[in-house]
């Protein structure tokens, strides 16, 4: 709320600045520019915006320029995080970069990630082409926004936006356009996050209920079959867990940044102990940096065990043979391994328990 509260601001001041007086003829789109008349606009007048917020932001995940995945989850925790939101055509965005750069070399060891977002809809090779072309090379990590979903979860309008975010996942700042001397601005912003202590809550924002980890069209979540044969996996604590080895299951998907998944805990819980013929389990997407976090939340919920399913060890199989690509999101299987009910997002209880009713 309180990030709407300040782009609602933020948007204030984009209208009065353009009262009469207060643009000149740069807002204009040029022909070179026509071609991304469609897409997002740079902010070619006035100085830039900065607005400090305190809001969680949103979970999200996008293709790599040139190949792979990114998650914003992969960083929260550990670092603090820099998000750079520019298009081919927006000249200040290209002017910016040389000063984001910078602030990489200096502070990448201390725990600085940053994230280029590329807000186009043209190929990977036109955009690095582009970049080719003015001299600029990028040792983070560039997602590709083509739908921008991304940019419309942050509320950008126009071009450039840059965003802060602590390493518990909240925005400290979010500015709009660019020019120069801003980088001073983000280099103190950053110091200060990075001299601060860690949080232990960690929480990103949901969008429906629900967060997202997986980039947006790419996946859907499986609704018929099954496993299609006995598959062993390792929970946590080192123990072996069975899905399709004759009783049926409840997975209960989440991740430590969802606010909704830790609130349905107690819920997993009461199911686990109603049916006890039924192994209920729940499966962590997180990462294994958060490892440790993740041991000390389920260390208050004894009886269920957790199953690790962290792509970044090579694994995420179990997610990714159901297609889920958001928590919370339970799956219920019977004893073949068969699926017989999905569910994303809060789901209602009593629907959960009248499926495993079916299978006692």
């Amino acid at each position: 709320m309180l990030f709407k509260f300040a782009k609602s601001v933020l948007i204030l001041l984009i209208l009065l600045l353009a009262l009469p007086g207060c643009t000149d003829n740069a807002s204009k789109p040029s022909d070179e520019s026509k071609e991304a008349a469609s897409g997002l606009q740079e902010r070619t007048s006035g100085d830039s915006i900065t607005v400090e917020v305190n809001s969680l932001a949103p979970a999200f995940a996008a293709k790599l320029l040139g190949g792979g995945e990114a998650r914003l989850s992969d960083f929260v925790g550990n670092h603090v995080i820099l998000l750079e939101f520019w298009s081919i055509f927006c000249k200040s965005c290209i002017e910016e970069m040389p000063k984001i750069i910078a602030l990489n070399d200096k502070y990448a060891k201390e725990g600085l990630a940053i994230l280029s977002i590329n807000t186009d809809i043209f190929t990977d090779v036109r955009v690095a082409s582009v970049l080719k072309k003015a001299g600029i090379r990028l040792d983070y990590p560039i997602l590709r926004d083509t739908r921008q979903s991304i940019a419309a979860d942050y509320n950008v309008e126009l071009l450039p936006v840059t965003v802060i975010i602590d390493r518990s996942g909240w925005i400290r700042l979010y500015q709009e356009g660019y020019r120069p001397g801003d980088e001073e601005r983000f280099d103190s912003v950053i110091r200060e996050l990075l001299a601060a202590k860690k949080g232990e809550d960690i929480t990103l924002a949901p969008t429906g209920g629900m967060t997202t980890f997986t980039p947006a069209g790419t996946t859907h979540l499986v609704t018929e079959g099954g496993l299609g044969a006995t598959y062993k996996t390792q929970t946590l604590s080192g123990k072996q867990f069975l899905l399709g080895g004759g009783k049926p299951t409840l997975l209960f998907f989440w991740s430590l940044y969802c606010k909704p998944c830790r609130a349905k805990f107690p819920e997993m819980v009461e199911l686990a102990m109603e049916f006890p013929e039924i192994q209920v389990a729940s499966v962590n997407i997180d990462s294994p940096h958060l490892k440790r976090r993740v041991e000390s939340f389920i260390d208050n919920y004894p009886g269920l065990p957790c199953i690790p399913d962290w792509s970044a060890m090579g694994s995420g199989d179990i997610s990714r043979a159901f297609g889920v690509g958001a928590t919370p999101t339970a799956i219920i299987l019977d004893g073949e391994g068969e699926i017989v009910y999905t569910g994303q997002g809060t789901e209602d209880l009593g629907k959960i328990k009248s499926q495993l009713e079916r299978l006692r």
